[in-house]
């Protein structure tokens, strides 16, 4: 895909300076509470899985492909779909971990 030749590289620094943060936060709820370690793990999970998605998301972003080559979209369309993959399952990690956070609130 053709963009900004700043772009890729601005779009990357701010995803993972967006990352650490919601990383460092889970990790230090997580220390003050330690009860509910499975709906944390998810979280990280999540961002994990998010994280795996936005190397896909970016790698379309930086094929050097001729746009003329006859694999040119196809290729693409592989990695737009990698990324779509683990990007939905992130998204369903974070729900088990909303659902974990739900029942350990209605058990106290």
């Amino acid at each position: 895909m053709l963009v900004e030749v700043e772009f890729p590289s601005l779009l990357t620094i701010g995803f993972t300076i967006v990352l650490f943060i919601f990383a460092l936060s889970t990790i230090i709820l997580w220390v003050k509470n330690r009860r509910n370690g499975v709906a944390y793990a998810f979280i990280l999970l999540h961002l994990l899985l998010l994280s795996i998605s936005f190397y896909f998301f970016m790698n379309a972003f930086n094929l050097e492909i001729d746009q003329y080559h006859p694999m040119a979209s196809e290729e693409n369309s592989a990695q737009l779909g990698m990324a779509s993959f683990f990007w939905a399952i992130s998204m369903i990690s974070l729900l088990i971990a909303i659902f974990q956070f739900t029942t350990y609130t209605k058990n106290r």
